[in-house]
């Protein structure tokens, strides 16, 4: 395995610890055998202020809490 020096990319700064898995990934959005897609669900519980969060719902319906790191346009990952 080679050193790591330098990180090249976009870091976002969350003051949290002890970040269970729960947290990152709902119980309820853990219905695909897929790796992929469930960027628009991480931390719901998080950055939504409508909770809980329900698969199928868009979010274009739900109310982004402001205050999370990753709903702000400097952080925005998806």
């Amino acid at each position: 395995m080679q050193k790591f020096t330098v990180h090249k990319g976009l870091v976002a700064p969350m003051d949290r610890e002890n970040v269970d898995t729960d947290a990152i990934i709902p119980k309820q959005f853990l219905k695909s055998i897929k790796k992929t897609g469930f960027g628009v669900n991480a931390f719901d519980e998080w950055r939504y202020l409508d909770q809980p969060g329900q698969p199928g719902v868009p979010e274009s319906a739900r109310k982004p809490n402001p205050d999370f790191v990753l709903n702000q346009p400097r952080f925005f990952f998806l």
